[in-house]
C-alpha cells in the first residue's frame, strides 16, 4: 500500500485569508480529504483513469459527508458535498430563502425564536453551499477556485447572483407569494421567467372566471335563465369567435335566443 505523502498532492492556500479553510464549504479545516480515497489509489494508478491526487483541507463535517465516495477528482467531490450540503440543510436554507429579519416581528414569541434560529442556521448553511473555494498552489502550480458554477438567476433581464435576491425580487415585483414563486420555479425548469408568467396566467384566469360568473348570474336572474345554462353558451359563443367579451357574448345570447323566445310568447 503507498502512503499517501508520496502519492498526493498538499493542497495550499494562495492567500493568508484562506489559510486552515475547508476547500469544499469554507468552515474551519481540521481534516484532510483525499482525491481519490486512499483505497482507491492503486486502482487510478493501474488503470491511469482520471484522477486528481490531491490533499485537501476539509472541515470534519465535509470529511465525513466524502467517507464513502469514491469520486477521484476534486471538482466531483465539491459537487457531491454541495448535494449532502443542501440536503441536510434543506429546511433552514428554505427559511433563509423565505423570510427576511424584519418579518419577524409580526409573529409570536415562540414562531419568532424558531424562525430566527432557523435564519441564522440557513444563512450559514447557504455560504457554505455557495462556497466557491480558494486559490491554492499545488506541486509549485498555482490552481484558481473554478470548481463551483457562477451562474446567476436571470428574471426577464435583471440578474441576481443568490437565488434568495432573485426570489425576494421576484415576489415583490409581480406580487407572488415566495413560497408559491419558489414551488413554480421548480415546476417550470428552474426558469424565473416561466414561474411568473405561468402565475400571471393562473391569476388571469381566475378574474376571468369570477367576473364571468358574477355577469352570467346577473343576466340569469336578470332573464330568468338558468345559470349553469347561460356561463356554458357564453363559453361556446367565445370559443367560436375569440375577439367576443363576455358582454358581447351575453348580447349574443338575448339577441338569438332570449329575445326570440320572449317574442313568441307575446304572440
Amino acid at each position: 500500500m503507498h502512503d499517501e505523502t508520496e502519492l498526493y498532492r498538499h493542497m495550499s492556500a494562495v492567500h493568508a485569508k484562506d489559510f486552515n479553510t475547508c476547500f469544499y464549504c469554507g468552515c474551519i479545516a481540521t481534516k484532510y480529504d483525499l482525491a481519490p480515497p486512499l483505497k482507491f489509489a492503486e486502482f487510478y494508478l493501474k488503470t491511469r483513469e482520471d484522477a486528481d491526487f490531491y490533499r485537501v483541507p476539509s472541515c470534519q463535517e465535509c470529511f465525513d459527508f466524502l467517507q464513502n465516495d469514491k469520486s477521484s477528482l476534486l471538482g466531483q467531490r465539491v459537487d457531491n458535498v454541495k448535494g449532502k450540503l443542501a440536503q441536510k440543510y434543506q429546511k433552514a436554507i428554505r427559511i433563509y430563502e423565505m423570510w427576511e429579519h424584519d418579518e419577524l416581528e409580526q409573529l409570536d414569541y415562540q414562531l419568532q425564536r424558531s424562525v430566527k434560529a432557523g435564519l441564522e442556521l440557513g444563512k450559514e448553511s447557504y455560504e457554505r453551499y455557495k462556497f466557491k473555494g480558494f486559490e491554492f498552489e499545488a506541486d509549485g502550480e498555482k490552481h484558481s477556485a473554478h470548481y463551483v458554477s457562477s451562474k446567476g438567476f436571470t428574471i426577464f433581464g435583471e440578474q441576481y447572483d443568490s437565488f434568495r435576491d432573485a426570489l425576494d425580487y421576484g415576489s415583490k415585483a409581480f406580487r407572488i407569494p415566495k413560497a408559491k414563486l419558489r414551488d413554480l420555479y421548480a415546476e417550470h425548469d428552474n426558469d424565473f421567467d416561466a414561474a411568473i408568467r405561468s402565475f400571471q396566467e393562473l391569476m388571469a384566469q381566475k378574474l376571468y372566471e369570477k367576473e364571468l360568473e358574477q355577469k352570467c348570474k346577473a343576466f340569469a336572474d336578470e332573464h330568468k335563465q338558468n345559470i349553469k345554462f347561460v356561463m356554458h353558451t357564453v363559453e361556446i359563443y367565445r370559443k367560436q369567435n375569440d375577439t367576443l367579451t363576455i358582454e358581447g357574448a351575453l348580447d349574443k345570447l338575448y339577441q338569438e335566443r332570449i329575445k326570440k323566445i320572449n317574442q313568441s310568447y307575446s304572440l
